[in-house]
């Protein structure tokens, strides 16, 4: 009987692993500054996993392995435009593999290694201010 117990917690590990993972909002991520400085939250989670909640934009490449991560439909390519533009609404997803892109309109959680700084994706030349890096992705 102890055998069947342990082997049922051993199963349960990876959701307990999941469950407690920071959870960060995109409005988290900021100061409310003209600048739009990185807030406290983000500079203490980055090179963290953590999840984040929002709703996939659709895919610029069909078979591509990022995705950007809104909390509002994006309807212009935010990586085209400079630092200074960057919508803080956003966030880069670079994949750990690729998986099935989601419905726009789809709630996703996301959970990946937060990036904060500015950075240009060497494979797409995007500019990024905030990443969520080595990711995984399911629709709640």
């Amino acid at each position: 009987m102890k055998r069947r117990h342990a082997a049922a917690a051993l199963a349960l590990l990876p959701l307990a692993a999941r469950a407690e993972l920071p959870r960060v909002r995109m409005f988290e991520l900021y100061n409310e500054d003209k600048a739009r400085t990185f807030s406290p939250t983000a500079r203490k989670l980055a090179g963290q996993v953590v999840s984040m909640q929002g709703f996939m934009a659709p895919h610029l490449k069909v078979d591509s392995d990022f995705f950007v991560l809104s909390n509002t439909p994006v309807e212009t390519c935010p990586f085209c435009a400079s630092e200074d533009q960057w919508i803080d609404t956003i966030v880069f997803v670079r994949m750990k593999k690729r998986q099935q892109a989601a419905r726009p309109g789809d709630l996703i959680q996301v959970e990946g290694r937060l990036e904060i700084g500015p950075q240009t994706d060497a494979a797409t030349g995007f500019t990024s201010r905030v990443r969520l890096v080595d990711a995984t992705y399911r629709t709640l």
